[in-house]
């Protein structure tokens, strides 16, 4: 396979597109139901990069040279995503919610592509359904096991040990398309926290300073970890792979309103910021889901031209 990837820009175009592939991905870091690894595929690129993580010390000038249009990227997508974000969740939080869950729904016929008109066998059912439990149990674990209160004071060592293993998990968001990194700080209720932690204070306080020194260790060693073997799975399991990435794209979607998160909204809503909330999020999400439905409009249409 080696031999078959190219990972020389050789044009300005080019690099231009792996800096809006960053720029998602920066995104997606801080925006719930952006998913860097989706608009990878739609540019043709996710495979360039995957293989790039993965043989970045073997061939590191070569490897390097093409991330770093991406690396440019993505300070760039995190930095406007965290302004934004942060403002929208402090006046709409249910509306934010809802229109980024229809950025997810409108990115799957994407990954459905991956597997149409493929034979579904009991393996990759199984494969799909597994996917699809994953996301809602890990919520519901969290849940249970640390409640809704998720603040980042009184930490001690194990707190520790977990942002170290979310971080790992952040960085499997990162190179699995469907899967959000937002989402999955839903799911275990730190979102607000970390969004918000991020301040003047992060300078002055050291233990919270080492929350986000362990989350880029995790991110780090995930990156390192499961780029070789995402590598192996799209050369040689490409299929079976892609059925479990659309089962855990679903059950992230189902996921995020079962998160703390959300339950924190839930129980703050009256009668009618209820009813104005419901109405108003379903006309996000589907404005969401128009946004990027638009991207597999235009991936379809390109396919279509090149056929021709």
């Amino acid at each position: 396979m080696e031999e078959l990837i190219d990972l020389k820009y050789k044009n300005f175009k080019e690099i231009l597109i792996s800096i809006f592939v960053g720029f998602s991905i920066g995104l997606s870091v801080i925006v719930p139901g952006i998913s860097g690894s989706t608009v990878a595929i739609i540019m043709k690129v996710y495979d360039k990069m995957m293989y790039a993580f993965s043989n970045l010390f073997k061939k590191f000038k070569l490897c390097f040279m093409f991330l770093l249009p991406i690396g440019i990227g993505v300070v760039v997508g995190f930095g406007i995503g965290f302004v934004l974000v942060k403002l929208l969740l402090e006046l709409i939080p249910f509306i934010t919610i809802c229109f980024f869950v229809g950025l997810m729904v409108g990115t799957y016929p994407i990954l459905l592509k991956e597997i149409k008109g493929e034979k579904a066998t009991l393996n990759r059912k199984a494969l799909f359904i597994v996917g699809s439990i994953i996301p809602i149990a890990i919520t519901l674990v969290s849940m249970v096991s640390t409640g809704t209160d998720r603040g980042l004071t009184n930490l001690g060592v194990g707190n520790y040990v977990l942002f170290v293993v979310i971080g790992i998990l952040i960085s499997l968001t990162q190179i699995i398309p469907g899967l959000s990194a937002t989402v999955l700080l839903m799911m275990f209720g730190y979102y607000t926290a970390i969004l918000n932690g991020i301040g003047s204070e992060l300078l002055t306080d050291y233990k919270l300073l080492l929350v986000y020194v362990a989350l880029v260790v995790g991110f780090v060693i995930g990156i390192l970890l499961f780029s070789k073997v995402i590598n192996m799975l799209l050369e040689k399991q490409r299929k079976p792979f892609f059925f479990a990435i659309c089962g855990l794209s679903i059950g992230s979607m189902a996921a995020v309103f079962l998160g703390s998160e959300c339950i924190e909204i839930y129980k703050s809503w009256d009668t009618k910021g209820m009813v104005i909330d419901l109405i108003i999020g379903v006309l996000a999400l589907a404005l969401g889901f128009t946004a990027t439905f638009l991207l597999y409009l235009y991936d379809r249409k390109r396919e279509l031209k090149e056929e021709k």
